[in-house]
């Protein structure tokens, strides 16, 4: 009985410290960009023209990065999904999502005011597929909204309740190659409240198994001792 619980305390340690490891997150930057393939009459005013009549220069340009948790990537098979973008200790907002769209340049990051929806980074098959992310914004007191569905994306400017016009619409590279620059990133740890005690399940789990198999010999030693 004393041997089947002591391979029984092993085991049990040994699973629950790999599956504690398993759980936790993996975080990875990644830069992303895309292009401007329309334009309307306000898009100039806000430094903006489509890509392929301004090859190279700012005014075409689209860019990013995103902070995202790597375990968090659902397998092939399983469509589209978009996995909100959440706080990460050390990782300031333009690193957990930003954007920037043309010359002036029009900046968007994680925690803006105004944001509607989002922002989730969304896969399609397991593979990167854009972003999920609406946000409305003031420019020269004009109220616009960028709506990003996946690979494409909006900006319009939103006249009134019933109407609004198209400033630019555009695409962002997507599938294997659309995250470049691929780094992990280490968070800082969480810093407890004064006065607390730490918990870290891992280690203790490893100190409760280590304490089973020190205590279980010596007894099996008594019982034998007193045959």
């Amino acid at each position: 009985m004393n041997k089947f619980l002591h391979n029984t305390i092993v085991s049990g340690v040994f699973a629950a410290a790999v599956s504690a490891t398993q759980a936790a997150p993996i975080y990875m930057t990644a830069d992303f960009s895309g292009g401007i393939l329309a334009t309307g009459g306000l898009a100039n005013s806000l430094g903006l023209q489509r890509t392929n009549t301004c090859s190279g220069c700012a005014a075409g340009s689209v860019s990013g990065s995103v902070l995202f948790d790597q375990n968090l990537i659902p397998g092939s098979g399983t469509g589209t999904v978009n996995v909100a973008l959440t706080d990460v200790a050390g990782a300031s907002s333009s690193t957990i999502f930003g954007m920037e769209f043309g010359s002036k340049p029009l900046e968007f990051e994680f925690g803006d005011a105004g944001i509607l929806g989002g922002p989730s980074i969304q896969f399609q098959n397991g593979v990167f597929n854009g972003f999920f992310f609406v946000k409305d914004f003031v420019v020269n007191e004009k109220t616009y909204e960028l709506n990003m569905q996946g690979a494409s994306w909006t900006m319009k400017w939103l006249k009134n309740n019933s109407s609004s016009d198209l400033v630019a619409s555009g695409y962002l590279n997507v599938g294997n190659q659309g995250l470049t620059n691929q780094t992990y990133f280490d968070p800082i740890p969480a810093q407890l409240p004064g006065g607390t005690v730490p918990e870290p399940t891992v280690l203790a789990l490893v100190m409760i198994g280590a304490l089973g198999i020190f205590m279980v010999p010596r007894v099996n030693r008594r019982a034998e001792g007193s045959v």
